[in-house]
Parts: structure tokens; C-alpha cells; sequence
């Protein structure tokens, strides 16, 4: 039987993303939260991380690396972008910043919402153990705007509808 495989254009975009992958253990459920662009000359879109994922090369694999039978699971990623890659250093510096507080911050509200339900954990909670000076606090903060905030509550509201269905 012929299998098919959609690709959305948005995946196909060089853009700053933040991402929940569900993967379906049969019973059970495991959430991933990644991102894409935080690297100094990249910025890949969704779909490459998304192969990535599923490299035998052990650096890159986090999914696979994590799920024993990960050929017997199925996956949907849920994602959103923040912002065009830059080619400018300084820009790009800033883009990265905002892009990893992202990760963080979607990162914690994912474990709120798996806290919620039955048989679902996050395969990589952050933790949020080390102490940060009042400066790079107010830096991480100042990323949490209210567009920026919007983003991350869709994609939580849209891993639970998917999660709950």
C-alpha cells in the first residue's frame, strides 16, 4: 500500500520555531519540546529538525534516542515561528535569546498541561534549577510580550485539543 507523507509549506520556512512533538505509544503519551534556529550560522526549518529527530546519528536523534520502538509510534509536530532568520550577527544574537526563552517558557506550560492528563510525560522537562542574576531575568523577560504570549497559549491549546481527541 502507498503511504503518504504531507509536508505544510510552513515547515519548509527558515524561521525561529519553538515545537511540541506527541508521540503516540499506543496507551500512552510523550510530548518533546524543541526549537529550531539557536545554533550561530543555521536556522534549518521545522521539517529538517523533524528528520533530525530520527538520525542514527546519536547527537541529533533526542526522539529516538528517548523512545525504545520509535518505528512503532506516531508523531504530530505542533509548532509556531518567531521571527525570520537574520543574516546580521547582532539581530541574529537576539533572535537566538528570544528563541531559547521561548523553548523555556512553552517548555513549562507543556508540563502543566501533561500534569492534566493521564499517561503523559514530557520526555524533556526543563528544569529551571540554576539562579539567574536580576539582569539576565529581566533579559529572559523581556521576550514575554503579549504576541509572543499569544503564540505559545495556540500551541499549548492546540497540543491539548490534539491530545484530547
Amino acid at each position: 500500500m502507498a503511504i503518504i507523507f504531507h509536508l505544510n509549506k510552513d515547515s519548509l520556512k527558515r524561521e525561529f520555531a519553538v515545537y511540541v512533538v506527541i508521540i503516540n505509544l499506543n496507551s500512552e503519551t510523550r510530548l518533546y519540546i524543541g526549537k529550531t534556529g539557536d545554533n550561530r550560522e543555521g536556522c534549518n526549518p521545522v521539517i529538517s529538525r523533524c528528520g533530525n529527530h530520527f538520525s542514527y546519528n546519536k547527537i541529533h536523534s533526542q526522539i529516538r534516542n528517548a523512545i525504545e520502538n520509535h518505528e512503532d509510534c506516531d508523531y504530530t509536530y505542533i509548532f509556531n515561528h518567531f521571527g525570520k532568520y537574520s543574516s546580521d550577527e547582532i539581530d541574529r544574537r537576539k533572535r537566538i535569546d528570544e528563541i531559547n526563552e521561548m523553548e523555556r517558557w512553552l517548555n513549562i506550560e507543556i508540563q502543566k498541561l501533561s500534569r492534566e492528563l493521564k499517561d503523559c510525560k514530557v520526555i524533556n522537562p526543563y528544569k529551571n534549577s540554576n539562579h539567574l542574576s536580576k539582569k539576565k531575568k529581566e533579559h529572559r523577560n523581556s521576550f514575554h510580550t503579549q504576541n509572543n504570549e499569544i503564540k505559545i497559549k495556540d500551541i499549548v491549546k492546540t497540543v491539548s485539543i490534539n491530545l484530547r481527541s
